[in-house]
């Protein structure tokens, strides 16, 4: 598999120069360049058609919103991940409603980090290889995709085993809606069968996730079923316009 294209944007050379240590010596990643001149990283970006960037929103020469901005104008749309040390729920809102793909709060371990930008990188390319395919078509996204743009959207990290769950359970309910009306005997072992995994898992890896929630404070308080109603709503919605299929990927 290709390795993830990464470009770091960060003002603190400590966090860049660890950073690039390690994620250089992992398998999957290629660090293409890192610099504390946000100027000079949209230059280089724009050069080296990064997969993913990793930005902070303290930034020497302007705004780190303004640099989300920037980015996400960027015809090559890369995975946009912001790693900084605000964490107040203003900063993460205005950073989904600019496009940011994942949120993380320093500090924040390697370990995680590495997780975050190989998975958010992957899940991007999915997406816009599904997308770009199916416009090609001139065909509308599969309730499974949307569902889990959805999933994305609400800032479920897709690492987690719970956002697989959620994903292949909002098929389901999108299939027979009944089937949210007994979760313990119906959805969560259709869940668990499709995932190779028991309905107690699929359970408490759905609460896990939907407490990751990060974009929606109020989505990450719902139960289960509450979350999942909310959801497939959203799923309705987009049956209406015309933006998904009953086929299933």
């Amino acid at each position: 598999m290709n390795k993830v294209r990464l470009f770091l944007i960060d003002i603190d050379p400590r966090f860049l120069e660890r950073a690039a240590q390690y994620l250089s010596a992992t398998r999957d990643v290629d660090v293409i360049g890192h610099t504390t001149d946000a100027a000079q990283g949209m230059l280089q970006i724009e050069r080296g058609m990064a997969d993913c960037v990793v930005l902070g929103l303290a930034q020497k020469c302007c705004c780190g919103l303004s640099l989300l901005r920037a980015l996400r104008a960027l015809p090559s749309q890369p995975a946009l991940i912001v790693c900084t040390a605000f964490q107040s729920e203003t900063a993460v809102q205005m950073c989904q409603e600019i496009g940011a793909d994942m949120f993380l709060s320093k500090p924040v371990p390697m370990e995680q980090l590495h997780e975050c930008i190989v998975d958010t990188s992957r899940m991007k390319r999915r997406l816009q290889a599904e997308q770009h395919a199916l416009e090609a078509r001139r065909e509308p996204l599969s309730p499974t995709a949307v569902a889990r743009r959805l999933l994305l959207s609400a800032g479920i990290p897709p690492r987690l085993f719970g956002f697989s769950c959620l994903a292949e359970a909002l098929y389901l309910l999108h299939q027979d809606e009944r089937r949210l009306r007994n979760l313990r005997r119906d959805l969560y072992p259709r869940v668990a069968q499709s995932l190779m995994t028991t309905p107690e898992n699929v359970e408490r890896n759905m609460r896990t996730a939907i407490h990751h929630a990060g974009s929606d404070e109020e989505a990450a308080k719902l139960s289960n079923r509450q979350f999942l109603l909310r959801m497939l709503r959203k799923l309705r919605e987009a049956d209406e316009n015309g933006e998904s299929t009953r086929r299933k990927p």
